[in-house]
């Protein structure tokens, strides 16, 4: 029986998970779940799927959860994308993704850059207050500029350097994109990153300060389950380029 997944793909976390599932060629039921208007916050979802009340969330049928005889929920993108690994049919796949005990060091290398994340890149999102900059008044939009996009945008940049400075000590003038625990190949570091950085690029904005922080983002995006996946943050972003005018100050990071 497939995984059950409950996600939306406006979250970037959610899109990280589906990403993987397809990318190890798993199985899965997809049940999009309506986080902005609180539906993470109703009884149904926080007795039967996740009492932390967030997405993405996965359920394990019992039958595939190694002879148990109950099903297994579990929460938080980055414990759902190692279990995955762990657990996947494919274990050369997950292995790429993330090699687990088989390369203790590479492995730490990962759960390094999948820390680091969280506050100095998922801390400074601003796709949702784009989001909410496209839906306000006119006479809102410039202090919502301002006010609110500004700092986020001041505060990822040291965040692009680092990024920029890892990713500059990985390539070996080799013709092909260094990934950000080196080779060629993504890791669960690079998925869960890329689909962060990737909302505000399908916006609009450039990384043209950071050109090895772009040509990466261009590779992930390339791939074809990243590209599927996110199709409908590219629709979302489109929509929003087209009816922004000169709201978006989109050479922030130019």
């Amino acid at each position: 029986m497939p995984v059950a997944l409950y996600a939306h793909r406006f979250s970037q976390p959610s899109r990280a998970v589906e990403i993987l599932l397809r990318e190890l060629d798993q199985p899965y039921e997809w049940h999009e779940v309506d986080f902005a208007n609180g539906e993470t916050r109703e009884s149904w979802f926080t007795q039967r799927v996740n009492a932390l009340q967030t997405i993405p969330a996965i359920i394990v049928p019992a039958a595939e959860c190694d002879g148990r005889e109950t099903e297994f929920k579990l929460g938080e993108s980055h414990a759902i994308l190692r279990y995955l690994c762990r657990h996947a049919p494919n274990g050369s796949a997950a292995a790429a993704w993330y090699p687990g005990a088989a390369d203790a060091e590479r492995t730490a290398t990962i759960d390094l850059w999948m820390a680091w994340h969280h506050n100095h890149v998922r801390r400074y999102d601003m796709f949702h207050d784009i989001m909410n900059l496209h839906l306000t008044l006119p006479m809102l939009k410039y202090e919502l500029q301002s006010n609110v996009l500004v700092p986020l945008q001041n505060a990822l940049q040291p965040s692009l350097a680092t990024l920029e400075s890892q990713l500059s000590a990985q390539d070996g003038g080799d013709a092909n994109t260094p990934m950000l625990c080196g080779g060629t190949q993504p890791t669960l570091a690079d998925l869960t990153i890329a689909c962060e950085l990737y909302q505000i690029v399908a916006v609009g904005y450039h990384f043209d300060r950071y050109p090895r922080v772009a040509r990466w983002l261009d590779t992930m995006a390339a791939r074809h389950h990243f590209r599927e996946v996110s199709a409908e943050i590219d629709d979302q972003g489109r929509t929003i380029r087209e009816a922004s005018g000169d709201y978006l100050d989109l050479d922030a990071f130019a």
